[in-house]
């Protein structure tokens, strides 16, 4: 795998620096062993157990297995439309036969540079089907993960509110958040009946301070439980913090709060890549596709923390492994509330 550093832009050329790629590569087709050329933009730290280090992990594994050539660029939340279309334009110039721009703020600038790339598959993750010539958009079916961790949650929660935090109302971050919702309606046995409090913090991970304060306000509120679509670092610190109970968000977060982190929400991108290469592979990639791996495809699972096992009740486990299986063999289908 091929590691670039953060993508720098110049004033006038808005050039990526490429660290490991060298000009003689542009325009191949393939790696010199014949394994498909695959470049991942992040949109944050590779390092940050969450939505960007489980994509990187995900490429990995099919790096490992030799099925792909690997470069990834580690890049900013803050990065401008122009600097994300030319590390996209650098990319295809150095012949990646597949470029994964994973971010919801990448799909506008990366449309721009389609027509100069026709062989080229390009992927964002967009997570509504937004597809248009040789640009995918793949899903993001965690709704149907959270509806498990609801189970878990509404039989910890001593108030019956439910703080959900997400980067902004789409309906990813959406679905997600009424689902859990309604796995907690399930198992709650407090006063009252479950209050969903969502709130939408208008950024990412560059928007971590304003995160804190809206967690901070629903604790004060009388939220106990919570969830997070896409400002999940914060939130799991927030939750730390004020000493409430919180849903992981990509990756297992367990080790960022071991004591707060109930089970976390993961996303298994390896699979969801395999689908994207074996496209590129047969040549397929304008049309492209809405590449949409559920639940019970593999595409995502709960990790539950091992410190919850005696707090979580017998009946809410019996519940969850009930509907957990009831899911993956169709028995039982997720409401997806997210709109459109």
């Amino acid at each position: 795998m091929k590691k670039l550093g953060t993508a720098l832009a110049a004033a006038a050329a808005m050039a990526v620096t490429v660290a490991g790629c060298s000009s003689s590569d542009s325009g191949s087709d393939a790696s010199a062993d014949g394994a498909i050329k695959v470049a991942v933009i992040t949109s944050g730290p590779v390092n940050d157990l969450g939505w960007n280090q489980g994509m990187v992990e995900g490429a990995q594994k099919l790096d490992n297995e030799g099925l792909i050539d690997l470069t990834v660029v580690q890049q900013d939340s803050g990065a401008t439309s122009d600097q994300i279309a030319q590390i996209a334009t650098d990319l295809a110039e150095d012949g990646n036969q597949l470029i994964v721009g994973h971010s919801f703020n990448y799909g506008e600038p990366i449309k721009n540079i389609l027509a100069d790339y026709p062989d080229v598959l390009f992927a964002y993750a967009g997570g509504f089907g937004d597809i248009t010539e040789n640009m995918a958009d793949y899903s993001q079916p965690f709704y149907e993960a959270s509806f498990l961790t609801g189970i878990l949650a509404g039989s910890l929660s001593e108030t019956g509110i439910l703080g959900g935090t997400a980067g902004f109302e789409i309906p990813v971050c959406k679905a997600q958040i009424e689902s859990f919702a309604d796995g907690a309606r399930l198992t709650y046995k407090g006063p009252g009946e479950i209050t969903l409090k969502p709130a939408y913090i208008g950024g990412w991970s560059d928007a971590a301070a304003q995160t804190l304060e809206a967690v901070n306000a629903l604790v004060d509120q009388g939220a106990d439980q919570f969830t997070s679509c896409g400002v999940d670092a914060a939130t799991v610190e927030g939750a730390k913090q004020r000493g409430v109970d919180v849903v992981g968000y990509a990756m297992d977060q367990t080790p960022l709060a071991p004591e707060n982190v109930v089970s976390s929400i993961v996303w298994n991108l390896d699979e969801v890549l395999r689908a994207m290469v074996a496209d590129v592979e047969a040549g397929t990639v304008n049309p492209a596709k809405y590449y949409d791996v559920s639940f019970a495809e593999g595409g995502v699972d709960v990790a539950i923390n091992p410190a919850f096992a005696d707090k979580i009740s017998p009946e809410a486990m019996a519940l969850f492994d009930e509907y957990r299986e009831k899911i993956i063999s169709g028995e039982y289908v997720v409401e997806y509330k997210g709109g459109q």
